[in-house]
């Protein structure tokens, strides 16, 4: 992972058998092809970025949704929460991805079943992952229902691996920084979501003197 993480899927054979202490050929007799190398690495990196306690991570795609179904399904302090989710996410991202952010989320390489794998990987992560996180979100802050489309979108974009990639490089933030701005714009977003969703589901709610009726116009 250190190796990937430094050079991409670019890096060598001989690189990682010259960092890890082994031959060559042992690493060639243990994975088979470069390729599959890689894959089984980037494997451990999404291990190690979505690890938690006492439920581990998944390594296929298939076994995401049976993973998310072993995570909570409520958190007491959902504000606190998504601070620590935040920077977690990003914290983890900067370290273990490393360069190799952008031949993961690249299109596979023509060819390359075992690459194949690792993109299919990459996109239940983050569709079932985010949708997962938001949906947490919206049941702990006292949603009803689904959480709406926007709020999954805003965690995929506010978790996202670019947006770590875009801030540290352009903007010069840490990791953290990013995680602590990410978790304050979600918190917003969260709890307009569920104050705009109590508005809609109360049928008693009155208007607001001098609003505008939306129902008069024309």
């Amino acid at each position: 992972m250190a190796m990937v993480a430094q050079h991409g899927f670019d890096t060598t054979v001989d690189q990682i058998a010259e960092y890890s202490g082994v031959s060559p050929r042992t690493i060639f007799r243990h994975y088979g092809s470069h390729d599959r190398l890689i894959a089984e690495t980037v494997r451990d990196m999404f291990e190690e970025c979505g690890r938690y306690p006492d439920v581990g991570s998944p390594r296929d795609a298939d076994d995401v949704a049976a993973w998310i179904e072993r995570l909570p399904q409520r958190v007491v302090e959902v504000d606190g929460w998504l601070e620590v989710l935040a920077v977690t996410i990003h914290t983890r991202m900067a370290e273990v991805f490393g360069s190799a952010f952008w031949d993961i989320y690249a299109p596979p390489r023509p060819g390359s079943e075992a690459l194949a794998e690792v993109a299919e990987l990459c996109r239940a992560y983050r569709l079932r992952g985010m949708r997962y996180m938001a949906a947490l979100a919206w049941r702990s802050a006292g949603g009803v229902g689904e959480p709406p489309e926007d709020l999954t979108l805003a965690f995929a974009l506010h978790l996202s691996a670019h947006t770590t990639q875009a801030l540290m490089a352009d903007f010069g933030c840490s990791p953290t920084q990013v995680g602590l701005l990410c978790g304050r714009l979600l918190q917003g977003i969260l709890h307009q979501a569920v104050a705009a969703g109590s508005d809609r589901s109360d049928p008693h709610r009155t208007q607001a003197p001098g609003a505008a009726d939306p129902g008069a116009a024309g």
